[in-house]
């Protein structure tokens, strides 16, 4: 019985001293057909080449490789350009500078197979710090939208999906370029629950380090993520969930925990996106009073609020 294919896209941008070890996990694989699809993201080492090189040294009938180039910058813009390319019933998406252990894409297609009806196979991953010892990051196994507002349980890294199922939510979000992978994750638990999780092994190994894609303060980037947050409002509305005001609610805690962050940061944006969500909140008694609490004890520097919140605002 021939088995399915799956689609992994790799975006690349001046990953030429990391790409070789994120592609040789995935040559690892035990599981084929595989078809990796390489997108150079405007990169102006000698990354293209080494992508162009890997496909004549590595592709088989049953790895196939493409190269392609998008020109308009970001990892999702990247992405959506390699999601153009996938023909395989199921696709994955993998940083450029991450790598899988050799059994991640048999699982996931393992997992499928046991569950015919699921549409996401979710992974734990493994953090590997530029110093000190590699940890697995908190996993939380669940279909529902709130924990991936806290937690971010699809991360970019942490699944394999259904392509017609990424095509149908409009794929990833180009508007902005930080957060894009928790604006998917929300658009994806919007639109389906049928999710089996791989609990054991972690099936990555994200690297840590100063230019790592998911490394960033957040000051730097307040524009893009308050982009993500109101656009994660405007999914929530017109989604069918009959959870859309706590969601609402959820979404400004969120904005609110950004805020803190900002004060963290002694930076004056802190003050800025306090008013502007205490505003938003409007005459709501519980959040004109937690919110607030937020505030200070996120700038603080505060940690676990998420725990209370998941209990308040019911």
């Amino acid at each position: 019985m021939k088995q399915a294919g799956i689609g992994i896209v790799i975006p690349v941008y001046n990953r030429e001293q990391e790409l070789r070890r994120t592609f040789d996990s995935v040559v690892a694989q035990t599981y084929r057909p595989i078809h990796v699809v390489l997108v150079d993201n405007g990169s102006t080492d000698g990354s293209l080449d080494l992508c162009r090189e890997l496909k004549g040294a590595y592709e088989t009938d049953d790895f196939r490789i493409t190269v392609v180039e998008e020109a308009k910058r970001g990892p999702s813009a990247a992405r959506n350009r390699g999601l153009a390319c996938v023909t395989e019933e199921f696709v994955a998406f993998l940083d450029s500078d991450d790598e899988y252990i050799p059994e991640a894409v048999s699982l996931y297609m393992q997992a499928f197979e046991s569950n015919s009806s699921a549409d996401i196979a979710g992974c734990t991953i493994r953090l590997v710090p530029e110093q000190g010892k590699p940890y697995s990051a908190k996993a939380v196994f669940s279909n529902r939208v709130e924990p991936h507002l806290f937690h971010s349980t699809l991360g970019t890294v942490r699944y394999a999906v259904r392509t017609a199922v990424v095509r149908a939510v409009g794929g990833w979000p180009e508007d902005y370029m930080r957060w894009e992978d928790w604006g998917l994750g929300i658009k994806l638990l919007l639109f389906t629950d049928r999710i089996v999780w791989v609990q054991t092994p972690p099936l990555v190994n994200v690297y840590l380090h100063a230019d790592s894609i998911t490394g960033y303060r957040y000051v730097p980037n307040v524009p893009d993520i308050l982009r993500a947050i109101a656009q994660a409002h405007e999914d929530v509305e017109r989604s069918d969930s009959a959870q859309k005001a706590r969601l609402h609610k959820l979404l400004l805690y969120k904005q609110m925990v950004v805020a803190g962050l900002c004060r963290k940061e002694k930076s004056p944006l802190g003050t800025e996106i306090y008013r502007s969500t205490m505003e938003t909140a409007g005459k709501d008694r519980t959040m004109r009073w937690f919110l607030p609490m937020v505030y200070r004890y996120v700038s603080w520097g505060g940690r676990g609020s998420a725990i209370l919140v998941n209990r308040l605002l019911r």
